[in-house]
């Protein structure tokens, strides 16, 4: 009878390995779920936190999301640098990831936290060393590792598609855990009883736990692929070629598909956060239903899991990968319009008791399915453009990518956050009052059309991608060839010697 597999005996350079599942599991859920529901819940509720209890102007809000992002230029290439670069005793990629256990948790609950001052710069210097630090150091530490963790855990490309489906799984979870249970948990702890600021505060440590609980599942699961069994660490990852940032930021530049891809993602990331962010400004005060809010934002983000699964029959059915996305893209975009439309046409009464399960929440649930497919491709994408790096450059650049991409998800969501805050300031809104007619239009084309627009621009930018399937497919094969020729050489040199 064969004996279980030693969790140790590990082949890095097999292409057709297997990743168990467990593993796969507690990987997406520390590189999905805790890595976007931080972001999605700051996307739905940190500007109207920051107006509606903490006091602050939608302007001033914005501005505190988009320089505080100004930081992470420096620590995520800084850390992409040293994951490519350096190894500490605890695991080449794995010590990051130990290192932002405690700063996340402690700095997502600062965010979280109304001062008890009337001082309104007070509010905006804590507001902004919370939220700029978590980013900076909190994120940036845990997270930063994800890609290339990913990369060393397997070569098999099955594999690696299979753990890019089920991170999308796992980051439409957040999706659901941000949009349908923050905001009961606020109520729970205080909002109900008319005290919303202890109610953020405590349904901040609520997530906050549940973050820190898989990022030290991810810790320990870790191990294997990066310590051998007495602690040292892993040969591959300790044999490293030092790279000046400079060098490595040049061999990114020659990467084409990878920049087109990251700059996608920032104007992805300004559309979620405008998009996600006036949602509840739309329910509360253009339809009047805030109590039906959570209702329709669990349905919606059920329909964002549901799209994920939509991705490979889509990318069957246009025979390329970025074909599909694009088509993604225009679908969202299209029924994002059609729910202002309609919405215009129906006027604020007719399109509440419409959005209570009528033709608009049909309709606002198709858009979350071509969303739900939209948003995920690139967890798909980017393991490809590591791969194109890799036929390109002739080393692997999952570091610098990965610091890219940290860097381009959170400056593009920061980014979001300000054109949206300047927009509603403009709009003539007024928080916690009845909105004018001119000032309720804006809310909705500030939720539908500005996004849909953005979308427009990003598809325009993802033609210029120039990496199909086939053309990856070519690339990977000269990439093992070399591998071959390269190990034939070193066995005929020992051989020699």
């Amino acid at each position: 009878m064969r004996g279980k597999q030693d969790a140790y005996d590990i082949d890095f350079t097999s292409t057709t390995a297997k990743v168990p599942w467990a593993d796969k599991i507690i990987h997406r859920m520390y590189g999905a779920y805790s890595f976007q529901v931080s972001w999605v819940i700051f996307g739905y509720y940190l500007v109207y936190f920051y107006t509606d209890v903490v006091g602050l102007s939608a302007t001033v809000a914005g501005t505190i999301m988009l320089v505080a992002r100004f930081a992470d230029c420096f620590t995520d290439l800084w850390v992409g640098y040293m994951l490519d670069n350096v190894c500490y005793r605890w695991g080449r990629y794995r010590s990051w990831a130990i290192f932002g256990i405690i700063p996340l948790f402690l700095l997502f609950v600062g965010v979280f936290t109304a001062l008890p001052t009337e001082s309104t710069g007070l509010k905006i210097a804590w507001a902004a060393i919370c939220y700029g630090c978590f980013g900076a150091i909190g994120a940036t530490f845990s997270f930063m590792p994800q890609i290339t963790q990913f990369c060393n855990m397997t070569r098999n490309p099955r594999e690696r598609e299979t753990i890019a489906v089920i991170k999308s799984v796992c980051t439409n979870l957040a999706q659901v855990v941000a949009a349908s249970l923050f905001l009961p948990l606020v109520n729970l702890f205080g909002g109900n009883s008319g005290n919303p600021a202890q109610g953020y505060f405590w349904a901040a440590v609520a997530i906050g736990l549940t973050v820190m609980f898989f990022q030290i599942l991810n810790v320990i699961m870790t191990r294997k692929y990066e310590l051998n069994r007495d602690g040292s660490c892993r040969e591959h990852l300790r044999q490293v070629d030092h790279e000046k940032v400079f060098a490595q930021l040049k061999s990114f530049g020659r990467n084409r598909p990878a920049i087109i891809l990251q700059i996608g993602e920032v104007l992805k990331q300004i559309m979620q956060a405008i998009k996600n962010g006036m949602v509840i400004y739309v329910f509360t005060y253009y339809l009047g239903l805030k109590g039906f809010y959570s209702v329709a934002m669990f349905a919606f983000t059920v329909a964002l899991m549901a799209g994920v699964f939509f991705m490979k029959p889509l990318i069957r059915m246009f025979r390329d990968t970025g074909r599909a996305y694009q088509f993604c893209m225009m679908a969202g975009a299209g029924t994002s319009v059609l729910l202002y439309i309609l919405c215009r046409i129906y006027g604020p009464g007719a399109a509440a008791d419409s959005m209570q399960f009528g033709v608009l929440f049909m309709l606002f649930i198709v858009n979350g399915i071509f969303s739900g497919a939209y948003y995920s491709f690139s967890n798909v994408m980017i393991p490809a453009t590591v791969d194109y790096g890799e036929w390109k450059n002739g080393k692997g650049q999952a570091g610098i990518i990965s610091a890219i991409n940290g860097f381009c998800i959170t400056i593009g969501a920061a980014l979001g956050a300000q054109i949206m805050g300047i927009l509603l300031d403009g709009s003539g809104y007024v928080a916690n009052q009845a909105q004018s007619v001119s000032t309720l239009n804006w809310l909705l084309i500030l939720a539908f059309i500005i996004p849909a627009i953005v979308t427009g621009i990003h598809f325009v930018m993802q033609m210029f991608y120039g990496l199909s399937d086939r053309r990856l497919d070519e690339c990977m094969k000269e990439v093992r060839a070399r591998r071959q020729k390269c190990e034939t050489k070193i066995v005929e040199e020992s051989m020699e010697m």
